[in-house]
This record gives structure tokens, sequence and C-alpha cells, in this order.
């Protein structure tokens, strides 16, 4: 099976978002993760000294062992500045990978940023521009969450997007076999606990399974 690679902003977004994905494909292809920026911007809510950035590093390593992710690619963007002044560069670094990797499947967020975040909706961009000019991936997958209510967090950055109707959703991974995997995966942000918290507090009624837009070709 061809390989998979998944491209996202920050340290956690692996788990955060796709982990019962990456889990579930990474039993019969080898999966790889690009993460563009370093994390340096968020909170340190362990008891983990030293730089945040080098901290979330470390975790997101942890965090893509126990999902089975092959190996993770560092950018390290500064988080909170990814920009059109670095689109372009970062395009072609993504670009070199995928080049030497040779992926059938690339992931990553919806256009709109799954929450709002800047940098969601930068690395969206710049993946579905690449993926226009990488001829290797044959299908882009949008991760996206649907329009239940669970799913709006008011006031967590300025505006949090609708989710998409279920008729506009091409494929859903369900994740209930790997739900440990993913919870174990999650949990190794420790820096990060708050985020960790508040998204598994959602689970009990939600259903276990993730929601993907995919483009192909």
């Amino acid at each position: 099976m061809k390989p998979v690679v998944g491209i996202f902003a920050h340290p956690d977004d692996e788990a955060f978002f796709t982990g019962g994905t990456m889990a579930t494909l990474s039993k019969e292809h080898d999966v790889f993760t690009i993460c563009v920026t370093n994390g340096d911007a968020g909170e340190n809510n362990s008891d983990k000294t030293g730089s945040i950035a080098d901290i979330r590093k470390e975790e997101l390593e942890a965090s893509a062992k126990i999902l089975g992710i092959k190996k993770t690619y560092f950018l390290d963007y500064k988080d909170g500045t990814l920009s059109n002044s670095v689109y372009h560069e970062i395009a072609a670094k993504i670009q070199d990978i995928l080049d030497e990797i040779q992926p059938e499947i690339v992931i990553t967020f919806e256009p709109r940023g799954i929450s709002g975040h800047l940098d969601h909706v930068a690395v969206s961009l710049i993946t579905s521009y690449v993926f226009e000019r990488v001829s290797c991936v044959k299908e882009l997958w949008y991760f996206c969450n649907t329009n239940d209510p669970i799913n709006i967090i008011k006031d967590y950055f300025i505006y949090w997007p609708p989710g998409y109707k279920k008729d506009e959703i091409s494929k859903v991974i369900n994740t209930e076999p790997v739900w440990d995997q993913k919870v174990a995966a999650m949990k190794q942000h420790v820096s990060q606990r708050k985020d960790v918290d508040n998204i598994l507090a959602q689970y009990p009624p939600k259903p276990k399974e993730e929601n993907f837009i995919i483009l192909s070709r």
C-alpha cells in the first residue's frame, strides 16, 4: 500500500483531529506527518521545564509513535506566523517532502481550519496548492467537523466556523476500534492538558468517528 502523509499546523493536531484515522491507516500504510509550526505560542500546562517548542516536539514524537506514524517532518515555523509572505516557501518545502515519500493520500484541515485558527487555514490552503502540483497524490482528504452543535465552541478563537452537512462529507472513519490508541496519543500532549480535557469531555455523547471531504483525481 502506498504511503499517507498528514500535513498539520501544530504539534497535537495529528492526535486531536485525525488520531483515529492515522492509527487506522497505519495498519496498512506507511504514515508520515509534516508539522509546519513549532507550537511555541502554546501554553505549558505541565510541570516540564525548558522551551515550549522543544517540549511540544517531544510530545508529538511520543504521540506519533503510539499512532503508528513512521516519521514526522518538522518545518519549525513560529506558531501563529503563517501568512502569505511565507506560503510559497512552505509549499516548496512540503512539495520536496512529498516528492521524496511519494504518497497516494494527503490529509489536512478543511479550508475553514476546523476551529478558525489562521495557521490551520493557511496549512489547508498551502496543502491544496501543493496537491495540484504533485502528481503522485491521488486523493486529498480534508478533515472536517459535522454541523452538530456539540462541535461549536464559542469564543475559543474569534470565530468558530460551522461544520458540514452529512451529505457534504465523503468519508467517515469509525475510530471506535482505535479509540484507546487515539486517547493515549492525545494524552502525550501534556503541555496542552486543558485542550485534551476539553476535547475528551465532548465525547461521551459524540460518535467516535472522523469525517473527511475528499478531492480525487
